[in-house]
């Protein structure tokens, strides 16, 4: 699972991305891993929960919900279904 959440408002120069990805681990359970920066950079990486799949998933889920309510939206939402990202 990976989700690219962007945050992107010109008039106060916010251009801002966050990826939330669900891996499995070398444990056989799964870890969160976080991405997050300015778009068109690296940004900074980080791992912050590892367990079972369905504990992880249900973190990603909160987090995702998390950056929503704080003004991201998911990346690529407007595309039509079927349709390649850019």
């Amino acid at each position: 699972m990976e989700i690219r959440l962007e945050k992107i408002d010109p008039e106060s120069n916010c251009f801002r991305f966050y990826l939330i990805r669900c891996e499995p681990d070398l444990f056989g359970g799964a870890a969160l891993v976080l991405q997050w920066g300015r778009i068109g950079g690296a940004g900074r990486t980080d791992i912050r929960a590892s367990g079972s799949p369905e504990r992880v998933r249900e973190i990603c889920e909160r987090m995702v919900q998390r950056k929503l309510r704080r003004g991201y939206a998911v990346a690529g939402a407007g595309l039509m279904p079927g349709a390649a990202a850019p």
